[in-house]
């Protein structure tokens, strides 16, 4: 993910919670957790960038290791 896109969208995601603190503290437990989920994800992205690791995607694990068994599996 581009650096200036996760620092965007967790400083929106911010501002939500602060704008929905008092909806917040009646909402139901698995909308705090998927709050607290996607704050955590977001600044677990933030840090491996910061470190310079790579995010591993799902597409690239497909690309290199799924695709090359299924083409020697096929005989294609």
């Amino acid at each position: 993910m581009d650096g200036i896109f996760v620092i965007s969208f967790l400083i929106m995601l911010i501002g939500s919670f602060l704008m929905d603190r008092k909806v917040l503290r009646r909402a139901k437990k698995g909308n705090k957790i998927t709050y607290g989920l996607t704050i955590g994800i977001i600044l677990l992205f933030l840090t491996m960038k910061y470190f310079h690791m790579s995010i591993p995607m799902p597409a690239y694990f497909f690309v290199q290791k799924v695709s090359p068994w299924l083409i020697r599996v096929l005989g294609i």
